[in-house]
This record gives structure tokens, sequence and C-alpha cells, in this order.
């Protein structure tokens, strides 16, 4: 092995971490490798292993999971992530450093903030922590999803993984035709989940609606001792209707069901939360809810969720626009008179805020400003492409650059990764779940668990399903995951009408009690990125419950604020691989 190359690769090794010894090296993965070329458990990794020894470290990419690695060598140190993964790795030009944890490049003299990751973080640019290289760091890149990086001078990129998803549109296909995969790919996902982590114990986030509860059940189906746990308001009839659906599934699969009414989450702010790599905007979410869940659950857990379902399943008015954008004029017409009945809005004015949103995003933002401060406009199009209404301005941010030129540059990652052919308002959904859990999950070695996220379910989804079954108007909501669930759900919760969770009274809440703790991040911004004053006026706003680009963009300021302040506090300590290949040597 390389002395020098293994020196400057720095790992933490968790519960969640696997190393595998082959002729070429040693390989240390972090996260789940659910099976290769159909092997699971331990035969999957040795396979990788003889993969990688017969093939050379590209075959890294015949490894199905939700995982990040670096293969060192007595040449060189490979870096990769597995193409949906929640977990990040990253690396440093100038020294050839590579390592899972952001922390480990960290030097309070000499490190400098990226203010266009600030910048992208503030004005809630989608995608950004999976699609772009930039971290919080200015000299440390990440490697992205599907790539495999080799350390040296210069580093190499080589893209193993790509996708080209675009919709298919058969008006023939039943959801009957597809449903039965679904639930395959599924149970197949959790399976491979469950095998690659066999000693853990289990815990599932239960809401009584559709994906949550799916998720459950076929948990039940394959392991017993399952922990739930489920988040009540008795105060909305609505939720008073979920947690007896939740707790019909808990009695048929067995499932150990905690039911936390509001009373018994978390009352305060935790301004002082526990190591994280990159911030969230949605931290607050994490504060309350997450660290109620690592309350609950058993250490060592995997937690799983119904998460991603809604970027899959959930039919999108945005679709109307898509539809007149590739020129499918008769579906449009057929999907025209539901649309308009769902969302109470008018066909002529469905298709014009449709026709508008083909106009190129400059001209219609211009369009919009004329009438911005009028009763009425003609220029909205919130009901079909809500996007283009949240392009306002943020003016307490100083740095970066504008919102549409971080917009622009998205777009173009977007293409090159995984293509245009879809709908999807944010890539970034893959990484979200750990930004929000790390800090209050890893104290306890709990780890996300979502099977929505999987790439062989999106794969099937994007390349095999017609997308006029997913955004079905005359139905009800996610007809197709509905189709899916036959036998699996309760009938009585396959059928209902409506499972939102509203979160809205929590996060005002929140921002009410952490007043104080806000005011004192705000003090630790540097002068030339915000306007503190004009920052402080929108958090006093968003206390009021007043939503505006402004505010939304405010607590985005307050999660990387936090975020930055626990990271410095905390930068969290690994161990060097060569120390691990000495210490197992030994």
């Amino acid at each position: 092995m390389n002395a020098n190359a293994a020196a400057k690769a720095r790992w933490s090794a968790d519960r969640d971490c696997s190393t595998i010894d082959c002729a070429l090296g040693t390989i240390l993965i972090e996260g789940a490798v659910f099976r290769v070329d159909n092997q699971v458990r331990r035969r999957a990794l040795d396979h990788l292993g003889a993969l990688i020894d017969r093939e050379g470290p590209s075959a890294i990419a015949k490894a199905v999971g939700d995982f990040v690695a670096i293969i060192v060598t007595d040449q060189d140190t490979y870096a990769f992530k597995s193409f949906t993964s929640q977990y990040q790795i990253y690396y440093r030009e100038r020294d050839g450093a590579v390592a899972n944890r952001l922390g480990f490049f960290f030097d309070a003299s000499s490190s400098r903030w990226n203010e266009h990751y600030f910048a992208r973080h503030v004005l809630l640019v989608p995608g950004y922590q999976f699609l772009s290289t930039e971290t919080p760091l200015a000299d440390v890149s990440r490697v992205l999803p599907g790539e495999l990086i080799r350390l040296g001078r210069p580093v190499t990129r080589q893209q193993l993984v790509r996708r080209r998803y675009g919709y298919r549109l058969d008006g023939a296909q039943r959801r009957e035709d597809v449903a039965p995969q679904i639930l395959a790919i599924l149970r197949d996902s959790i399976k491979g989940r469950l095998a690659a982590n066999p000693d853990a114990k289990i815990c599932v986030e239960i809401s009584g609606g559709l994906d949550s509860s799916f998720i459950a059940c076929l948990l039940g189906e394959q392991a017993s001792g399952i922990r739930g746990v489920m988040f009540s308001q008795p105060n909305l009839p609505s939720h008073a209707i979920s947690e007896g659906y939740a707790r019909e599934v808990a009695d048929r699969y067995g499932i150990d069901l905690v039911v936390m009414p509001p009373e018994e989450l978390p009352t305060s702010v935790d301004e002082n939360p526990g190591y994280s790599d990159e911030p969230s905007d949605f931290f607050w979410f994490g504060d309350w809810f997450s660290r109620a869940v690592a309350d609950v659950a058993e250490p060592g857990s995997q937690v799983f969720t119904g998460f991603g379902a809604d970027q899959l399943f959930l039919r999108a008015p945005s679709f109307l626009p898509y539809l007149l954008q590739r020129r499918e004029y008769r579906h449009f017409a057929n999907a025209l008179p539901p649309a308009s009945a769902l969302l109470s809005r008018g066909r002529t004015n469905l298709g014009w805020q449709s026709l508008l949103s083909l106009v190129p995003e400059g001209i219609h933002q211009r369009l919009n400003r004329m009438f911005g401060d009028r009763g009425w406009n003609p220029f909205d199009v919130s009901d079909v492409n809500m996007r283009r209404m949240l392009t306002d301005s943020v003016p307490w941010l100083r740095c970066g650059r504008t919102l549409h030129a971080y917009s622009t540059e998205r777009e173009t990652r977007e293409r090159e990764l995984v293509g245009d052919g879809i709908i999807c308002d944010d890539w970034g959904y893959f990484s979200a779940p750990r930004t929000v859990t790390q800090s209050h999950f890893a104290a306890k070695r709990l780890t996300d668990a979502s099977p929505f996220c999987d790439l062989p379910l999106l794969d099937f989804v994007y390349d095999e399903v017609s997308a006029l079954l997913v955004h079905d108007f005359e139905g009800r909501y996610k007809e197709l995951l509905r189709e899916a669930q036959k036998g699996i759900v309760p009938e009585s919760l396959r059928g209902r009408q409506n499972d939102t969770f509203v979160f809205n009274s929590f996060q005002l809440t929140y921002v009410n009690k952490a007043r104080e703790y806000f005011a004192a991040l705000l003090r630790t911004a540097p002068d030339d990125w915000i306007d503190r004053r004009a920052a402080n006026y929108a958090l006093e706003q968003l206390s009021f419950g007043i939503a505006t680009s402004s505010t939304r963009s405010a607590m985005a300021l307050m999660g990387y604020l936090g975020w930055r302040q626990a990271f410095v506090g905390h930068r969290t300590i690994g161990r060097e691989i060569a120390g691990l290949i000495s210490a197992r040597s030994s």
C-alpha cells in the first residue's frame, strides 16, 4: 500500500462502515451495499472486491446500494459515491486529501468559507448538495453521484453512472400492469437494506399516511421486533384518523408503536447541536422531530421512512406545461379538464398559465414585476409553476450571484447528470435526510433508510411507467401507489382521501422560541455576506407567519449559521486509514 496515499485518506468508521481487503488494496465503505451481481451481505462485499481486483476501481459502479467508498491501492487513492446516496465524500485537490467527513479538512487558522455555497443555501437553490462539487469550505470539493475520482495531480474524474430520464406517455398502460413490479422493487430494496445491516435494530416512522405505512407494512413482512414512532396532533380531526390507521398497521404487523403528541416533543431549541457535514434549511424539523425519533429508537437502529414517495408518485400541475413544452397536445387536452376540476381553476386560466410557463424566464420575471404590487397579476403561474413565482430578490444578501445565475447553472448540471425529461423540483432530496438527521442520529449510531430513494425504483418509474398514470388528475392522489399496496396495506388506509401532515404551526412555534438564539447567530455572520439589520427584519416577519422569498431565505440563513457554529465547535474525530490497516494487521 502507498503510505502517502493512506496518510491523506481519513475515514470516520461508524456502525454502518465496512472494510474489504483485496489484492488491489483496501476498500472502505460507509453506508449499505445491498447487492452485487445478486450477491448479498458479506458475500456481496467479497464479490465486489474480486470484481475490483479483476476489472479495476471502476467496477465499484456495479454495486447497488446507498453508500460512498474510497479505494487505497499501492499507487493511488480513489473515491466513489453511489448515484442516489445520502452520504457524502470530500476531497482537496491541492494535496490529494480525501475523507467521508468535511470536518477533517477544517483548520481554524487557514480554512476559508465558500460564499457561493452560502449564497446557494440562502437562496434555496435546489439540488446544490447533489449536483454541485462546491462545499462549505472553499478549497474542498465533493464527489458527485456516480462519479469515481482518482486523487493525484491533477485529480481525474470519471462519471461511471449517469441517467437520461424521460417520461413515457403510454395511454394504453394500466396501473395493474406496473404496480406489481413497483411492489417487488420496494420489497427487494427493504430486503437489501436489512441484509446489509443484519444486526441493526429497526425503527420506522409511521404517519398513518400512504407512504410511511407502505414501508412499515413491507418491513413487517420481513422482520420482527420493529419499533414504530408516530407524531400525533389529536386536536386535528384528520390526525386522529391518521393515528387510527397507524395503530391498525402496527397491530397487523406486530409493530411496537409509540405515539407522540405535541406535548411530548422537545420543547426547547437545541443551541448546541451535534456535528453535521452540511447545513439544512429544514434544521428546525430535525431539532424537534429527529431528536424525538432518536429518543425512541434503539441504539444502532436503521430508521425507515416513506421519504421520497412524493417525488415519484405525487401528481403535479406542472405536468400541464411539461406536456405543452413537449408538444404533447393531445395528452394536454385530455389532462386539462380533470386538472381544472381538481384545482378549481378554469380551463382557460390553467391553459394560459401553462403557456406563460413556456415564456423565457427572464422575460416572465419582468412581466411579473410589472404587476407585483397590484391586487391582480395576469402573469401569475403559481398553479402550474410555483418555482417561477418564488424568484423575488433577497435584499439583505450581499454576496454571491443572482438566483437566476445559480438556477441556470443548476439546470445545466441536471441535464448532464439526469437529463431533462422528467419533472423534479429538487434532485437534492437524496441528501436531505442526512443533513436533517445527522446531528441528532449520530450519537446513537442511527441511520436513515428511505427505500423510495433507491435507484432501481427510480429507474423503473422513470423508464418504464407511463407518466400519465402518475399525473392522473381524475382519480385520488397516488392511485398508482395505492394499486401497488393491494393486499399489503389495510384497505381502510389504502382508501383514505387525504393524509397531509401540516408542519407550519410547528415551524412558527420554533421560530418564536428561538428568537434570542437566532439573534445571537446573526451576529456571527460575516459583514460582507448579509445586511444584518434587514435579515433581522425578515426574521421578525417570519415570526408572524409571513411567507416571502426573504423570510424563507431567513430560515435557511439560520440553518447555515447554526450549522457553522456547531461545525467549528465539534469537528468530527476519525481515524486514518493507515491506522485502521495497521491495527487490523496486528
